[in-house]
């Protein structure tokens, strides 16, 4: 068996709509479902073939965050720093640190980190 890619990230959020916000208007990721009123309340994006589910659980709040970290490759790291600069979403130009790609990093509202990469040739090639 082999892992192929990633498929689905299912983070729980302290606020939906605030997850919602920052994940649709600021990232321009497409909502495919949003019902805020299941038990928990949930919504699912997707950017390209990723899914991103969320998930309102104020109990497991003071776990988030911790220890993960997110890589999703991009074409073109600087096209979609601008792309991100333009929809409002605040944070420091790319860089390159020598681990194999230039990168920008970013926090949802619940300090989920994620970093949007483009790989160069020596770097990782999933």
């Amino acid at each position: 068996m082999t892992v192929t890619r990633l498929d689905l990230l299912f983070l729980e959020v302290n606020n939906l709509e605030d997850s919602l916000a920052f994940y649709h208007d600021g990232m321009g990721f497409e909502i495919e479902s949003h019902n805020p009123e299941s038990d928990p309340p949930m919504a699912t994006l997707r950017a390209g073939r990723l899914r991103i589910t969320l998930a309102q659980n104020l109990e497991t709040m003071l776990r988030r965050g911790r220890g993960a970290h997110f890589f999703l490759g991009v074409e073109n790291v600087d096209e979609y720093y601008e792309r991100l600069r333009e929809r409002g979403i605040g944070l420091k130009p790319p860089i390159e640190e020598g681990w194999g790609g230039r990168f920008i990093t970013l926090e949802d509202p619940d300090k989920y980190r994620f970093f949007f990469v483009t790989w160069n040739k020596n770097g990782y090639e999933g």
